[in-house]
């Protein structure tokens, strides 16, 4: 290893954890102490901007001291600094110490900086809009997730024990806004349905229908004719494209 290099790794080693690497023995301690905080600061106000209710939940002194070992030990694999609360989330996806109920949490507050920063092409929408016997086209910004802890609730004061099934369409309005719907089961897996595989409305609707045996295809067809409608109104589908 050449010389530069072998500095390289103990500047870099001292920032990402004073208390057990020196600095290089060449280096001003101000110069030094301005790098350090540089570095601790702006991560942890990035990475602490967009998990504000993670933050809260275990406390200011237990944050700190995550993000600390977040800047130590994890080898970042990208050098973007607006991807480092992605690159934080996987961090603390590989923790056991955490409960789950806050990995889920950390993972609902990073989709809608998700969300709200993707850049898809808008597709091809019909002048019509059917969506029963066309395909609805969700916002083309958006994320349908599932999580086990009703994470949209959980605070200072409410930490989930129980495992409880919730279902969001998170996406990004007409006026580019992040919103959030909390869906049921059902209109989980219609949408889930028409996203994974291209369905036409009818069509996802009758898969539904058999595959809830104990519901008929007319009812089904009733229901969601009418929830498809009201994700319209709410720009949660934003019109209808035709198959192929």
């Amino acid at each position: 290893m050449l010389d530069f290099q072998r500095y390289q790794l103990a500047f870099t080693a001292h920032i990402r954890n004073p208390k057990l690497h020196p600095k290089p023995a060449n280096v001003v301690e101000k110069r030094m102490a301005i790098y350090r905080k540089a570095v601790q600061y702006n991560i942890f106000e990035s990475v602490s901007a967009c998990f504000p209710v993670c933050q809260k939940v275990i406390g200011l002194q237990a944050w700190r001291k995550l993000l600390s070992e977040f800047v130590a030990h994890y080898a970042a694999e990208t050098p973007i600094f607006r991807e480092i609360a992605q690159q934080f989330l996987a961090f603390i996806k590989q923790k056991n110490d955490l409960p789950v109920y806050l990995k889920q949490l950390a993972h609902y507050e990073w989709v809608e900086l998700s969300v709200n920063s993707q850049m898809i092409q808008m597709p091809i929408i019909s002048k019509s809009v059917d969506l029963i016997n066309e395909i609805p086209v969700i916002a083309t910004a958006h994320s349908l997730m599932e999580y086990d802890y009703p994470v949209h609730k959980i605070s200072q004061r409410f930490k989930p024990r129980i495992v409880e099934k919730i279902y969001l369409l998170v996406f990004r309005n007409n006026a580019l806004e992040v919103k959030f719907i909390e869906l049921n089961p059902l209109t989980y897996q219609l949408l889930y349905l028409i996203e994974s595989n291209g369905l036409t409305g009818e069509q996802a609707l009758m898969q539904l229908a058999i595959d809830l045996e104990n519901m008929d295809a007319a009812t089904i067809l009733k229901y969601g004719i009418a929830i498809l409608t009201d994700l319209a109104e709410q720009e949660a589908i934003i019109g209808s494209t035709i198959i192929g």
